[in-house]
């Protein structure tokens, strides 16, 4: 059995570290200013082996959280100091235990971390210790029915009540639901956030027992702006709800640079891995798409979107996908009710797939200096 999550070949620019600044013009495009940033990791080993998509932004994203697979910790970065200034040690067992492999980190105050681990998730203080375990398994719906299975992804807002948001999947029918528990009442409710299928059709699988494969698209799911964001990979729509868990409406755009989605399997049937590969390929040389996120400082959304050509060289033997050729990467800026102003190509990006971040007015592209942080900083 086969459950499979390719990681696109990544190719990193080389940039001279610190802040020399490039002033990028283009008179049919956006101008944009562009740093190279490197982080004075200050002696500490940072785990960056996923991208830093283990991490979050405290709320004044002043600080970046980052988890240390290394150590079982998690690193403080100051991004205005850009170094590291703060560890934190968590047990992976006992009391305070947050499992041995943690999927996801997320900051609800300044002294609270939602950690989410394979099996289980819990509230903790940056010390350590633990505030509440989420009981997902004895959670009810409106019916009086049991909550079933746990959820591959959780989000976790906290304001006047602990509110976790989780994506939870059916293979057998190739579907994706999103659903939403009160911590205080121990209720559940659940939102099929497919019914267009738009995620159903760029399911890529092989049925055969003997060889089952199961490849699905990317979803994101993201908390900007006091709304909850679910997108995938391969479609530019963005379902929005509150706080709450209400849906507020479906985001819907016409790209000019892109395509607004990947042409889908239709329910086309695939017999075998190397045809499943290359329609996988198909799908990421078409146009992938990144999360939206939300700038505050200036009040619209960024995200980050890209196309690939690939050559017929295989990097390795058993390598998922032949050797990039080329990936275009590209900015889609919109205001605060999602309206498309503009879009640029940026060269100097070379992958979508990555974490980025807005902050004080700029967006801020992880990058990787020679296994040490950094980030390409671009003011757009």
């Amino acid at each position: 059995m086969k459950y499979l999550t390719p990681l696109l070949v990544l190719l990193i620019i080389s940039f001279s570290c610190g802040n020399k600044q490039h002033h990028i013009e283009n008179k049919n495009e956006l101008q944009y200013y562009i740093d190279s940033i490197k982080i004075d990791q200050q002696g500490r080993i940072l785990d960056i082996r996923r991208g830093i998509e283990n991490s979050d932004l405290d709320a004044k994203n002043k600080s970046l959280f980052l988890y240390n697979g290394f150590d079982h910790s998690i690193d403080e970065v100051d991004l205005d100091c850009l170094k590291v200034v703060n560890n934190y040690p968590f047990e992976s067992e006992g009391p305070n235990g947050t499992g041995t492999y943690v999927n996801s980190i997320e900051l609800l105050n300044d002294s609270l971390i939602f950690i989410k681990s394979f099996g289980k998730s819990a509230v903790f203080q940056k010390d350590g210790h633990l505030i509440e375990r989420i009981d997902w398994e004895n959670s009810k719906d409106s019916n009086g029915l049991k909550y079933l299975g746990l959820p591959k992804f959780e989000l976790a807002l906290f304001s006047e009540q602990l509110i976790i948001f989780g994506l939870s999947y059916n293979e057998s029918e190739r579907d994706v639901f999103l659903d939403i528990l009160s911590f205080s009442k121990n209720k559940f409710i659940r939102f099929d956030i497919d019914t267009k299928k738009s995620y159903r059709n760029f399911v890529l699988t092989i049925d055969d027992p003997l060889d089952y494969t199961y490849l699905d698209p990317l979803v994101y799911m993201r908390h900007e702006n006091d709304l909850v964001m679910v997108s995938h990979e391969f479609s530019n729509e963005v379902d929005l709800f509150n706080t709450n868990g209400d849906h507020y409406k479906t985001i819907n755009y016409e790209p000019k640079m892109t395509a607004k989605r990947a042409k889908d399997l239709s329910g086309k049937s695939i017999a075998s891995s190397q045809q499943l590969k290359k329609e996988y390929q198909y799908l990421v040389e078409q146009v992938r798409f990144g999360p939206p996120v939300w700038d505050k400082v200036k009040e619209r959304y960024l995200r980050l979107s890209a196309s690939r050509t690939f050559s017929d060289v295989m990097t390795e033997e058993n390598s998922f996908l032949p050797e990039v050729n080329e990936v275009k990467v590209y900015i889609s800026v919109f205001d605060e009710d999602f309206n498309l102003i503009s879009e640029v190509h940026i060269p100097e990006l070379t992958t979508e797939f990555v974490k980025y971040f807005a902050k004080d007015g700029k967006l801020w592209v992880y990058q990787n200096f020679s296994d040490e942080l950094g980030f390409l900083v671009l003011d757009i």
